[in-house]
């Protein structure tokens, strides 16, 4: 399979300079590795669980996961998860 200069680089090969997180990405995913659902998320953060997903959704595509497991996990090894926000 051919790549362009447009494509994108595999999830693998990621570094944290590669990705930039919003805060309230990060908040997000750090009460998803808490076992929040989008609704408890959206009560602690004042969002609805709409907007939560929605940044949830935002930053798997950044981190190139499709769940928000996999996007705990890759932004944990990016060293872009830190503490409670």
């Amino acid at each position: 399979m051919a790549t362009t200069a447009s494509s994108q680089q595999p999830a693998s090969a990621l570094h944290q300079q590669d990705v930039m997180l919003s805060r309230r990405q990060a908040e997000c995913l750090y009460w998803v590795q808490e076992g929040k659902s989008a609704v408890d998320i959206g009560v602690i953060l004042g969002l609805s669980a709409r907007t939560v997903e929605e940044y949830i959704a935002k930053a798997c595509e950044k981190l190139g996961v499709r769940t928000r497991v996999q996007a705990v996990v890759r932004a944990r090894r990016l060293g872009l998860l830190g503490e409670e926000p």
